[in-house]
């Protein structure tokens, strides 16, 4: 892998040549994006993402924000981007695509003691259905007329379904396995109803040198680790 990262990097164009930093907003949605116990940013996402930007010549300024206030400034405002973003159809006309950097699988998901039976988000109508602000997977199952309760934050759920206040819970299995974890709950998935793939999503601001090379960096990093 190295000696395809320092080819990368050779004549390499450095991000204050492009015009200065990009913002790279993210949240807590481990295990690809969160805080580590010193306050630094981690996750699967953001290692790609930071090895990558190494391999370009590139920086950026890595920002955790509440997710429905860091998508909105990649949508709204010059050189920003967010990750680790859903590439949605109503999404795809908004940014500047990057990856894709890894991908999820959405789950819905009860307590284990509970005795909810459901096979299909149309069996989940009646049921107290939990997700959060302008989160992809919240979006969809509320696009299936199936009433979604969203919160602010992901982490959130875990404390609303140990109380009742939801009964089931929709979000990413990898998510869901990291944060149960953390939590010491014992979760039962139902049903899976979607695979994904999660992107770098850019304000289209975002000069195309940056992401072509940001792109290539990726592209090579995913090469180089399916070679056996």
């Amino acid at each position: 892998m190295q000696a395809a990262l320092n080819n990368l990097r050779e004549g390499g164009v450095l991000s204050e040549i492009l015009g200065g930093t990009i913002a790279f907003n993210t949240e807590e949605y481990p295990p690809y994006n969160y805080l580590d116990e010193h306050g630094s940013i981690i996750g699967s996402s953001t290692e790609l993402l930071r090895t990558a930007l190494n391999a370009a010549d590139l920086e950026a300024d890595f920002r955790l924000l509440p997710w429905a206030r860091a998508y909105t400034e990649a949508q709204l405002r010059e050189r920003h981007c967010v990750y680790s973003t859903t590439r949605t159809p109503e999404r795809e006309s908004l940014f500047t695509w990057i990856g894709p950097l890894t991908s999820s699988t959405w789950t819905a998901f009860a307590l284990e003691n509970t005795d909810i039976a459901a096979d299909s988000l149309t069996d989940l109508s009646e049921l107290r259905v939990g997700s959060f602000r302008e989160d992809a997977v919240g979006r969809y199952v509320a696009s299936q007329g199936i009433p979604v309760v969203v919160t602010s934050a992901e982490r959130e759920n875990v404390n609303r379904l140990q109380s009742g206040v939801i009964d089931v819970w929709v979000t990413g299995a990898q998510a869901a396995d990291y944060l149960a974890a953390e939590a010491d709950l014992s979760l039962r998935p139902l049903f899976t109803f979607n695979e994904v793939d999660l992107y770098l999503a850019c304000h289209p601001s975002v000069p195309d040198q940056f992401v072509s090379r940001l792109q290539a960096a990726i592209d090579r990093i995913h090469a180089e680790a399916e070679v056996p």
